[in-house]
């Protein structure tokens, strides 16, 4: 039995490439910066806003996930708001009192989100964790 992170080729098993890695290259790509802006864009309903709450937060990452390459979609889950709380936790501090966002801190904020998420799926899978196709979740 194989066992989880290999694949069998041509007889010889071969690592798979970590989650963690493929995201770090969409990240530092051209296409991040231009979904990222067209997903908070979509879910800001196209109005421009210094400020982000919680509501347009969660739709930009939902936007940005439909927008992620077909290999990341298929690792990654969409992640849901009790995940997102989560991972942002320790950024709580860059949150003003009127409980919003600045819309600059959006891009570290999602990709924070993505990293997290693609660790736990790492290590989820460096446990024994099965392999499954996030788009079938």
């Amino acid at each position: 039995m194989m066992g989880t992170g290999e694949r069998k080729e041509d007889g010889k098993k071969k690592k798979k490439k970590k989650v963690a890695d493929i995201l770090e290259e969409y990240l530092s790509g051209k296409e991040f910066p231009l979904n990222l802006s067209e997903s908070l864009s979509k879910a800001a309903m196209g109005q421009s806003a210094s400020i982000v709450n919680d509501e347009i937060l969660m739709k930009t990452i939902g936007e940005l996930w439909i927008r992620l390459p077909q290999t990341l979609k298929k690792e990654l889950p969409d992640p849901d708001k009790e995940f997102v709380e989560g991972s942002l936790a320790k950024m709580k501090s860059k949150r003003p009192r009127s409980g919003c966002w600045n819309v600059n801190d959006v891009p570290e904020m999602l990709q924070t989100v993505l990293i997290t998420l693609a660790i736990t799926v790492d290590r989820f899978r460096d446990m024994g964790g099965f392999e499954v196709d996030a788009t079938s979740l």
